[in-house]
């Protein structure tokens, strides 16, 4: 008969057992690990891994966090990618290492570009998210290769690259209607003009509770969540809301170059606002939801249709990459990345929930990237 002290063993030893069934994924090979290489695992929403079990994982929101769910597809499967073998053969030699960093909100899109580009190539993709200011700068000072950017350089930073002596080209890849988000138990806030956001983020506003905003409105804490300074999205909103110059703002707010941090935040409170990028709601419709805007031409929901016939307005932004000329001549791996994204760039937009470009657009995206490849 076994002990008492055998029996407990064995159970600490099923117990065991039993709970690593519930934890992320294990993986093989660091290439597998990583499809896009971030600073931890699991850091970025839509990132795509293969785990030692076979299965397909992947990295979403779940349970106040970034965690590892399982997509339903065997490890190696594309998730819906259209690109054939036939379009993509000719990737099949391509090899080298790329260095991408910038905009959390463009890091999405490009970092489904970075995974399905690995998976046809020998190239090695990085998708850094330090937000549209810090890409800017390690662009700039010639770190990486490209950048992603949720809003145009300004004039400091295009300085700064000049300055440095790096020439670039901007492509557009996508579109974004910036969405402000509420809480899913908000039951009062339906539409919100473009004076009242400004009341709200203006600099010094003294704005606490809903019922100063509108006295039909609840008196009820609203607790504030948005993009950090370093964010374009921020440079963005501030200009769009409170009027030129950009990036003046109330500064009791919580900032955040993570917008799961706005995700989660808006989740908790009932009284909660903030904004992020339209895909990132598209993500957590179930979990915050988005306020009509009224910019001057009434009540519209962020939508591809509204930002189209321009009724969502003034959120509406393109969304961009930079590319360094000059590394464009020394990385032979730049020019074939490019051209992919370009070509699976409906596919990727609908994959990462971003607003695709129409097909002027993408016909000037495809003519942009032939001048850059003839220089």
């Amino acid at each position: 008969m076994m002990s008492t002290k055998g029996k407990a063993i064995r159970a600490v030893v099923a117990l065991f057992m039993l709970s690593s069934l519930f934890t992320a994924p294990a993986f093989g090979s660091a290439k597998k690990e990583f499809p896009v290489v971030n600073l931890k695992e699991c850091g970025t929403r839509n990132q795509i891994a293969d785990g030692k079990d076979g299965r397909q994982y992947k990295c979403s929101i779940s349970a106040g966090g970034l965690r590892w769910k399982r997509t339903g597809l065997k490890a190696g499967a594309s998730q819906g990618s259209s690109a054939s073998a036939a379009d993509t053969a000719k990737y099949a030699n391509v090899s080298g290492s790329i260095a991408i960093d910038g905009s959390s909100t463009v890091g999405p899109l490009t970092g489904v570009a970075a995974e399905e580009f690995q998976k046809v190539s020998k190239t090695r993709v990085t998708v850094g998210i330090s937000g549209t200011g810090g890409g800017a700068t390690r662009f700039c000072n010639g770190e990486i290769d490209i950048a992603n950017a949720s809003t145009p350089y300004n004039e400091k930073q295009r300085a700064l690259c000049e300055s440095k002596g790096v020439k670039f080209t901007e492509l557009r890849v996508a579109t974004d209607a910036l969405t402000v988000v509420i809480n899913k138990r908000n039951n009062w806030a339906k539409c919100l003009t473009v004076a009242q956001l400004k009341r709200v983020w203006q600099p010094g506003s003294k704005i606490q509770y809903w019922s100063q905003l509108d006295r039909s409105f609840p008196r009820l804490k609203m607790p504030l969540f948005g993009a950090g300074t370093d964010s374009g999205t921020f440079e963005y909103f501030t200009e769009s809301i409170n009027g030129k110059p950009a990036r003046r703002s109330r500064v009791d707010y919580t900032p955040t170059e993570d917008d799961n941090v706005t995700v989660n935040g808006v989740k908790r409170s009932r009284g909660a606002m903030g904004y992020y990028g339209f895909s990132y709601w598209r993500e957590n419709t179930d979990i915050n939801k988005a306020l009509q805007i009224d910019g001057g031409k009434g009540c519209t929901s962020p939508s591809l249709e509204a930002v189209l016939d321009g009724t969502y307005t003034p959120l509406a932004r393109p969304l961009l990459i930079y590319v360094n000329n000059a590394k464009v001549k020394s990385n032979n791996a730049i020019i074939p990345f490019l051209e992919f994204y370009a070509a699976q760039l409906d596919d990727l937009s609908q994959r990462a929930k971003f607003l695709p470009l129409t097909a002027p657009q993408k016909k000037k995206l495809n003519d942009e990237i032939a001048v850059l490849k003839a220089k």
